[in-house]
């Protein structure tokens, strides 16, 4: 069976979707969007994304909200190395980080209402800081208002995208000529093509997918030719990390190792894997640890766990 897949994929315009588990071999799963550029589903590895949904429990060191729900901020480690990250809300990481020890009035309001409005199909352009709150400046379905940025509440407007110069949040230098920023243009640039390529019956394969994060920058891997490459901020590849696959792909290893770490004149002593995730069975010497996708390490050892540090991918 062929059918249109979601709008917002830029590459595939069809997909079979009428595989189940029982067509994958022992010990894969129909694992959504991991084939024909993250766009199709195919058999793959399971997910252990749905394990972190259990429930928020504090004796975990969860920051849970009255309902049971996730905060939208989580914390790991010191007040040196540790760092806050933003969190949906089943505990599920989404763009947004702090060093720990300067996040004391992060909110996560732009990131958690981001990936809320995601999670319902929708094409979002709403900006957050690095953060996770709120930039001043606010555009969404063609209109643009001034945002408070610990909550995201309208200060002035909302007044038609065309009339954004008018708003006193607006500054040339900071914004330029257009709210979108560089990888959302390519996004929507790609996207036309893809319209136009539909309406004439062609259907190319061959572009690349362009991955942007709630800031408007490069997200943590881009694919071209096939191979997801993990990238910096700025689109620029990082090393050597690569996949021919983006199944649970996250590139943290590599962009702590090249860009944030090296930021705040640390450096990453943890081992990366080939695709620029966190190795979870790290070591010094006869010393043993485990380490979590974000490279906050369990306890030292003398051994590996009998796991071998499942539980911690």
């Amino acid at each position: 069976m062929l059918r249109s897949v979601n709008p917002q994929c830029q590459i595939a315009q069809t997909c079979v979707t009428d595989i189940s588990d029982d067509d994958c071999p022992d010990g894969q799963v129909v694992v959504p969007g991991s084939s024909i550029f993250g766009c199709c589903p195919s058999c793959g590895p399971r997910s252990d994304d749905d394990d972190v949904t259990e429930g928020c429990n504090p004796k975990n060191g969860d920051n849970c909200l009255p309902d049971g729900r996730f905060g939208p901020v989580q914390c790991k480690g010191n007040q040196f190395t540790g760092r806050c990250f933003c969190s949906d809300e089943k505990g599920r990481r989404i763009f947004g980080q702090m060093w720990r020890d300067q996040a004391e009035d992060m909110t996560c309001a732009c990131s958690r209402r981001r990936a809320e409005l995601e999670a319902e199909d929708r094409v979002v352009t709403l900006h957050c800081t690095a953060n996770g709150d709120y930039e001043p400046l606010q555009c969404d379905d063609g209109m643009c208002w001034c945002a408070q940025p610990r909550t995201g509440q309208p200060t002035v407007g909302p007044i038609p995208e065309e009339d954004i110069t008018l708003l006193p949040c607006y500054s040339a230098a900071v914004v330029g000529d257009q709210y979108l920023r560089k990888c959302e243009s390519l996004v929507l640039a790609s996207s036309i093509i893809a319209r136009e390529q539909r309406e004439h019956g062609t259907n190319f394969l061959g572009q690349s997918f362009v991955l942007c994060d709630y800031d408007g920058s490069y997200g943590p891997y881009q694919i071209t030719n096939g191979i997801a490459y993990c990238t910096g901020r700025d689109g620029k590849i990082l090393g050597a990390w690569q996949s021919s696959s983006t199944v649970n792909m996250t590139c943290n290893c590599a962009r702590d190792t090249m860009v944030y770490f090296p930021e705040r004149g640390m450096t990453v002593s943890e081992t990366c894997l080939p695709n620029g995730n966190y190795q979870p069975k790290q070591n010094v010497g006869d010393v043993y640890y485990c380490v979590d996708s974000d490279g906050y390490h369990g306890p030292l050892k003398s051994e590996w766990p009998k796991d071998n540090c499942d539980s911690y991918q």
